[in-house]
């Protein structure tokens, strides 16, 4: 890749001196790192440990940003005139209004709204009537940590007779991930057993499976097991354990009856698949499904990316923890604190919205490229996913049955990633992500499909693949047909004005009738081209590109 034009304002005067050698995260310790110098969108300028710079397409992330450029300063911007008043209040040695305050103290002013916002997209029908609460976190671990924490308090507080010491155990999926697997819920268990778990068996990604036999092996793990559950940890799209594959929505509903049928609370994770990414018009993908859980995280992106904030909502038990005097016992100094993240994630879902269309259509787009990419790596990936949440998964077919050769083609596409300028989220199960921002264009998605199509071309050709043949004469994709219809990516239904803030359900409806006349007759859509996502003409994607997407 050629160099990138840097500003120079954010490019440091001595960048030999800037070194890495002692930092610790993804890569090995000490491994010099890239530096990011700008972003605009997915485009992001790194200069690299050579000096040198260039532009990639970071369109992985793993769901962690939602807006981007003259999107993401209108939501910043609230927050931003705050702190300069706090600013020069503090300047002149004024009192100023706290944009941190620890939990054992008070709370800040912005948590009010935000509760207000936030009460308009519960997943629950009588959202009035609900008696809900919620915990505020900083990240996804804890804010499962709390989900299981209130779900387990209200169990108890509400079955006082039951041996709820026996009823105590959470469940987790066999490829679940609900945060850092050495202190987190999660199917891996990298430094010691996790004695407070037990994993049931899930659909997988690998290849196909049968869904009788599934349902026998999971009623054999309930009767084994449902005395000593307390709560079924569930994601309905998984992230990085399982390439953004989405639960059958009719299998995860006969899981979700099976579990309460033992008395088994559900809690759904939605820290990832959230946030409206999932296309289905709700914030919550267990909204959309109708999977009524007891409670449901969200974190990730809720505040920009920018701020860090997560948390998980209790459906009913407000008024019982209070009565019985119980706190949230996964709590911490941060938790809920930020001033800046509360600012921001009002301004979110007030936002987010009318953007809801957009995701829908985009995920008709992202179906047609993960489909062409499926087809041009002639069975090596197996890709999934729906809305703007994505992923293909390196097969266990044919020459990658050998666990060695599947390791080759992981390094050898990361390294043909990099080199073509493209950074997916690489997944440590051997394949990746796309979950870009969700007010990105229609023309950078395919063009992030080219780059995909040809790091997996040459990876093809180092790693000597022989192609596999499809399943059925079909594309198939972990025993789920991809399916190109918009039954399946369909533009969100508008149920009730609970489900969106006043102020954006009369455009979001028009927006929807419009698109609901107009996408059969190839017209160009306003809303569309105010989103920089129209197909119908030529402004934001070049047709012959897009068509050789569809042309499978």
């Amino acid at each position: 890749m050629e160099d990138a034009t840097v500003d120079p304002e954010v490019t440091p005067s001595n960048n030999s001196a800037i070194r890495h050698t002692n930092y610790a995260a993804r890569r090995p310790a000490g491994t010099e790192h890239p530096v990011t110098l700008s972003k605009d969108g997915v485009r992001h300028v790194q200069r690299l440990p050579d000096g040198s710079t260039r532009e990639i397409l970071a369109c992985g992330l793993a769901c962690s940003e939602c807006f981007s450029g003259t999107n993401l300063h209108a939501i910043l911007q609230p927050g931003l005139e705050l702190e300069l008043r706090v600013m020069e209040d503090l300047r002149q040695g004024k009192p100023a209004a706290p944009l941190s305050i620890h939990t054992s103290s008070g709370v800040p002013e912005a948590l009010g709204p935000f509760l207000e916002a936030l009460e308009l997209h519960l997943p629950w029908k009588n959202k009035e009537s609900l008696d809900w609460c919620v915990s505020l976190q900083m990240e996804g671990a804890s804010a499962v940590l709390a989900a299981i924490d209130m779900v387990l308090q209200t169990r108890m507080l509400e079955n006082p007779h039951e041996a709820n010491a026996a009823r105590t155990k959470v469940a987790v999926g066999a490829t679940s991930y609900h945060g850092p697997p050495s202190t987190s819920f999660g199917a891996k268990s990298p430094l010691w057993y996790k004695h407070h778990q037990v994993i049931y068996p899930v659909p997988t990604s690998f290849g196909p499976y049968d869904e009788t036999e599934l349902l026998l092996k999971y009623q054999e793990f309930l009767d084994a097991h449902a005395h000593e559950i307390g709560v079924l940890l569930i994601e309905p799209q998984w992230g990085s354990s399982q390439a953004a594959l989405p639960w059958p929505k009719h299998l995860l509903k006969k899981y979700v009856a099976m579990a309460r049928s033992h008395g088994i609370k559900i809690i759904c994770d939605e820290i990832m698949c959230g946030l409206g990414r999932h296309g289905k018009g709700t914030l919550f993908v267990s909204e959309a499904w109708e999977l009524d859980p007891d409670a449901v995280t969200f974190g990730k992106a809720i505040a920009t990316g920018v701020f860090q904030l997560s948390g998980a909502i209790l459906k009913q038990g407000r008024s019982l923890l209070h009565a019985n005097k119980c706190s949230v016992m996964q709590s911490h100094t941060y938790a809920g604190s930020s001033t800046r993240a509360l600012l921001a994630a009002t301004e979110v879902l007030q936002t987010f919205v009318t953007w809801l269309p957009s995701v829908a259509h985009l995920g008709d787009e992202m179906g047609h490229i993960m489909a062409y990419v499926m087809k041009i790596s002639r069975g090596l990936f197996r890709c999934q996913g729906q809305g703007l949440m994505w992923g293909g998964i390196v097969t266990h077919e044919g020459q990658c049955r050998d666990p060695e050769f599947r390791t080759r083609v992981v390094q050898a596409f990361k390294k043909h990633c990099d080199e073509v300028g493209v950074v997916p989220y690489h997944v440590p199960v051997g394949g990746f992500m796309v979950s870009p921002v969700i007010d990105v264009d229609v023309g950078t998605i395919y063009e992030i499909g080219e780059r995909l199509v040809e790091a997996i071309k040459l990876t093809m050709t180092e790693v000597g693949w022989v192609e596999q043949p499809a399943v059925n004469g079909e594309s198939s994709v972990g025993g789920i047909n991809i399916q190109r219809s918009r039954d399946h990516y369909r533009a969100p239904s508008i149920a009730s004005a609970s489900t969106l803030n006043l102020a954006a359900l009369a455009e979001a409806k028009a927006s929807l009738m419009a698109m609901t006349q107009d996408l059969g007759n190839d017209k160009c859509v306003p809303y569309l081209h105010a989103t920089k996502c129209c197909t119908s003409c030529n402004s934001f994607v070049c047709p012959d590109v897009r068509t050789r997407f569809l042309n499978q």
